[in-house]
């Protein structure tokens, strides 16, 4: 009887294999397994030559290009990260860091990495609610390129 369903051979990485650090300039790195969430996004705007060939496009420029990121930590977490930024400068916002993000799945040797540039905290939000849920506090990240295995997008 032939199987319905395909035999995996290799294990995608997932939140359990993830390993983020946070070498903040100037000072310490901070290695916490107290984060709920990371999440980032690039994106290139390509401006266009349309002339007067009847609006159809015909060259683009190389593009301008933008990233965000936003992390989300449990409250142990965050209280360690905080510290971590408030003990080079007070206001938190103008400390400058890096998030490495690494995942290696099980069994392998591969190590995925993305690398957030040039980070600054921009803002922090905790959404608390009653219930058993341990509380999270959610860091909007202004970054300056991301880097995924070295490669960027622009």
């Amino acid at each position: 009887m032939a199987n319905e369903y395909p035999t995996l051979n290799e294990v995608e990485p997932s939140w359990a294999d993830v390993r983020a650090s946070f070498p903040i300039y100037g000072g310490q790195t901070i290695v916490t397994p107290d984060i709920a969430a990371i999440k980032w996004s690039d994106k290139v705007e390509v401006g266009l030559v349309r002339g007067t060939n009847g609006g159809r496009k015909s060259k683009r420029t190389t593009g301008q290009y933008d990233c965000d990121a936003t992390l989300t930590f449990y409250r142990s977490g965050w209280g360690l990260f905080r510290t971590a930024l408030a003990a080079m400068n007070a206001k938190i916002s103008l400390v400058g860091f890096d998030i490495i993000i690494q995942h290696t799945p099980p069994g392998t040797v591969d190590i995925f990495n993305v690398k957030i540039v040039g980070c600054r905290v921009m803002g922090r939000s905790a959404d608390m609610a009653e219930g058993a849920d341990a509380e999270k506090i959610e860091v909007p990240i202004n970054p300056m390129l991301i880097e995924e295995d070295g490669i960027t997008l622009l």
